[in-house]
């Protein structure tokens, strides 16, 4: 298939081009049980070949970096979890010290919403975040703001997934500081990210800020489309694909293309 329109400055500027992806929903299909989440082979490879052409590629999630060190083994592919929170680096999993000051309330919080929703799955996050996940139990869910003023009760925050909620320490970071601090760090001037859900907002956001400021930079905003998707992300987005294997088609595309210029 030929190569989306929106992409094709990626192929064009590979020197100073980055690819972004978040990982549940856009190279990983979404499953009942997130510990059983797996990416696409296909995506897989895509994004390792990609690796090898492209400035960046990175896949920047709310997962823990130990998740995606397992999942993701690509050589030269950057791993950032706990949106910003962690990053390999050197083969390492580095956490924003921050954190620290936050771990007895996070272990409070998990234990409270442990003994209030007792058939729901708390997935521990590392230090920085729990999930609460109602998608195999609905009528369990916690009725509008439980979560919310619970977690306000202990000095944290939540931000909503889909059929779930995310409890994390109050520490400023998101997916789009993270695309911020890429692009400055890498000096690029093409990027694309690739995302599904509400946490992929900002770095929608970010991509749009970054090319108002008129120097030429080019942002592509690919929404991975599903029945749950939000529909800001869809209004928003440059390009919308359907599903994860539409995904990895259009990685493939990238591939194809970048091959032909070299």
């Amino acid at each position: 298939m030929t190569l989306p329109e929106v992409l094709a400055p990626l192929a064009t500027r590979p020197g100073v081009a980055g690819f972004l992806t978040d990982f549940d929903g856009t190279v990983a299909p979404i499953v009942d049980d997130p510990a059983r989440a797996r990416p696409r082979a296909d995506a897989l490879g895509a994004l390792g070949r990609l690796a090898g052409r492209l400035s960046l590629v990175a896949v920047v999630s709310g997962r823990p970096v130990a998740f995606l060190r397992e999942h993701v083994p690509l050589e030269g592919v950057v791993l950032v979890g706990q949106y910003g929170l962690e990053r390999l680096v050197d083969g390492e999993t580095v956490v924003d010290e921050r954190v620290d000051a936050f771990s007895e309330s996070l272990a409070a919080a998990a234990a409270e919403v442990e003994r209030r929703w007792p058939t729901l799955y708390v997935e521990r996050k590392g230090a920085a975040a729990f999930g609460v996940h109602w998608r195999t139990r609905p009528e369990a869910a916690p009725p509008p703001g439980a979560l919310e003023d619970l977690a306000s009760a202990h000095g944290l925050s939540v931000s909503a997934s889909r059929m779930a909620g995310e409890v994390r320490v109050p520490v400023p970071v998101d997916k789009g500081t993270v695309v911020r601090s890429l692009l400055e760090d890498r000096g690029l001037a093409v990027c694309a990210f690739a995302g599904d859900d509400h946490g992929d907002l900002p770095a929608f956001a970010a991509l749009t800020e970054r090319a108002r400021r008129g120097d030429g930079f080019v942002g592509a905003k690919v929404a991975v489309r599903s029945p749950e998707a939000p529909p800001a992300l869809l209004e928003q987005a440059d390009l919308v694909v359907d599903g994860p294997a539409a995904l990895a088609a259009r990685l493939e595309d990238l591939v194809a293309e970048l091959r032909r210029r070299a």
